[in-house]
């Protein structure tokens, strides 16, 4: 008897290196969201998240703001410079990814209240002005690709 077996990929030529093939991801609406991961941190101070966005509609749509238990507040960054005010809103325009990395784009996870163990994960909330609310799982690792 001859077993087979196919490997189907559900993504796109044009996205896969958007998601990287170890990381988990999510769509709402016609947001795709890519692999969610933050840096360790201890409790009481700030940490950093990463949400790779792209934007597959034909209309622009923006994330307009993020919140989580594990902290107080979640900041919108451009850049690592926490002298300059945060952004109101990441604008997502259609076919334009927004990449975030260490020191680039980026959330600011101001006031944490429990310490980011690397291994371990938290529930975060995204909120698009137009394709609406989703609930990821963030893991935390010192790279995405653990």
């Amino acid at each position: 008897m001859l077993r087979r077996s196919c490997l189907v990929l559900p993504f796109m030529a044009a996205t896969a290196r958007f998601f990287p093939a170890n990381a988990h991801s999510a769509q709402v609406g016609d947001v795709k969201i890519g692999h969610a991961w933050a840096l360790p941190a201890l409790a009481g101070q700030d940490g950093q998240c990463f949400i790779p966005l792209f934007n597959s509609g034909k209309t622009e749509d923006s994330l307009i703001a993020a919140r989580s238990e594990t902290c107080l507040v979640i900041q919108l960054r451009h850049n690592a410079r926490y002298d300059d005010p945060p952004e109101m809103q990441f604008d997502l325009t259609p076919g334009k990814p927004i990449p975030m990395r260490p020191q680039a784009v980026h959330f600011r996870l101001v006031g944490l209240r429990k310490e980011l163990k690397e291994g371990e994960s938290f529930a975060l909330v995204l909120d698009f002005l137009n394709a609406g609310e989703i609930e990821l799982d963030v893991r935390i690792a010192n790279s995405p690709n653990e």
